[in-house]
């Protein structure tokens, strides 16, 4: 068990009459079952061993997001509150209007923890076999729809739409799982789902998987081509972080004190195990690492939002 000195216990808990710690509040912008809930409950565990105090996992999906983000941006910086973001929330005034808190200057980054592709599938009878057939079908009369449950989702259609010249019709859900219940169900006609959850699906035998988003092809399905592979000179992978973030005016000692919890954790062969379950890649990044990652990857993903031509809603 990782020990932590006394200043972070009393700066993260405060007792009640019982003597009882107040638990640490992972708060998650998804619906239970999608692979950013399940990583979160993955960290959680072992952040609880870590901490010696309980660490709970709060769901508030809806509103791209925005729902968790903002509670969490109105938190106290006392370390008690934290939200597992990705990295499409720091675009979010490229995506949604009228934002009740600042995508970057709202947060403090604590650490990194986790990175993912998305993927393209359709129904297992669907006639469309290749990202070629999902072109040919968005270019006819009727317009392809296609559903989404994620920022990085929207990002990743509106990247196919630009690769291939088509204007499908989006579907925005409140989360994956409800996108694939309904792709699954044959109410859309393709989805956009983060590589964890289509694989999991794929596996089902309901759903085929056409394309990833990731620069190469993964070793977890090979025969899955790179959105750039089928459309050459494409410019645009997409990977996502998944990364521990707290509200702006963390003390530093704060901030490196669970930094250092949670990356132990991730070193830790149950939850790398876990990890590979989820299809998503373990990514320590430090509070100062992470900051960095973020900036970069924010000049990378306006630049394809400002290509896809994707205006704020």
């Amino acid at each position: 068990m990782l020990v932590l000195p006394a200043l972070l216990l009393q700066a993260v808990t405060s007792h009640a009459q019982d003597g009882g710690a107040r638990p640490v509040t992972l708060v998650v912008p998804f619906p239970a079952g999608s692979v950013t809930d399940n990583v979160t409950r993955a960290v959680a565990q072992q952040l609880q061993e870590s901490l010696g105090q309980p660490v709970v996992v709060d769901n508030r999906p809806g509103a791209q997001g925005t729902l968790a983000a903002a509670h969490v941006a109105r938190s106290q910086p006392d370390g008690a509150t934290l939200l597992m973001g990705s990295s499409v929330m720091f675009v979010a005034r490229s995506l949604i209007r009228n934002l009740p808190y600042d995508p970057v200057g709202s947060f403090q980054p604590v650490s990194g923890v986790g990175s993912t592709s998305m993927m393209i599938m359709v129904p297992a009878a669907s006639p469309v076999g290749s990202l070629a057939d999902l072109q040919a079908r968005a270019r006819r009369a009727a317009p392809v729809t296609v559903g989404f449950g994620s920022p990085s989702g929207q990002v990743a259609l509106a990247l196919f739409a630009t690769a291939s010249g088509t204007q499908p019709v989006g579907v925005s859900y409140r989360g994956i799982p409800q996108a694939m219940t309904d792709l699954v169900g044959g109410h859309i006609e393709a989805a956009v789902v983060d590589l964890g959850t289509g694989l999991a699906q794929r596996r089902s035998g309901q759903v085929r998987a056409l394309a990833i988003s990731a620069a190469a092809r993964s070793a977890l399905a090979p025969e899955v081509p790179p959105l750039q592979e089928s459309f050459p000179g494409t410019e645009g992978a997409l990977e996502t972080i998944i990364a521990v973030l707290g509200p702006a005016g963390m003390p530093a000692t704060i901030v490196a004190r669970l930094d250092e919890a949670i990356r132990a954790g991730l070193t830790r062969p149950a939850l790398q195990e876990r990890f590979a379950a989820l299809s998503t890649a373990v990514l320590p990044l430090s509070a100062s690492a992470l900051a960095a990652r973020i900036q970069a990857d924010n000049a990378r993903w306006e630049a394809l939002i400002r290509q896809a031509g994707i205006e704020p809603e």
